[in-house]
């Protein structure tokens, strides 16, 4: 299994997730974060962002699925339909373990 964390604008987090719910991915968690990436803040006038907003996506799913919903997520979060800076991250770690509360017992 692995866990893809996709850190997108807010503006695409609905988009993605219904995307994602199509494929046959409705299990996801979303959560507001603030932080900034390679721009570092966004400058407008006399003010100055040092942290955006920016929508955390994350999944659990099987080593198989990975590159689907990775490619999912890229052809969702891109602004303008071609990309563009600031667009956001995605990271994708290797889980061992994941347990069911419920159950009390670790799914693979």
């Amino acid at each position: 299994m692995v866990m893809i964390e996709a850190f997108v604008r807010p503006e695409k987090s609905d988009d993605i997730l219904a995307r994602l719910k199509e494929k046959g991915f409705a299990a996801a968690t979303r959560m507001s974060v603030l932080g900034r990436g390679k721009q570092k803040g966004l400058k407008t006038a006399d003010v100055y962002y040092d942290e955006l907003p920016k929508e955390l996506l994350m999944l659990v799913v099987q080593d198989d699925q990975e590159q689907l919903v990775v490619d999912t997520i890229l052809q969702s979060a891109k602004s303008k339909g071609e990309g563009a800076f600031g667009d956001g991250k995605i990271f994708v770690t290797a889980v061992s373990k994941a347990y069911t509360v419920g159950r009390g017992k670790a799914e693979l």
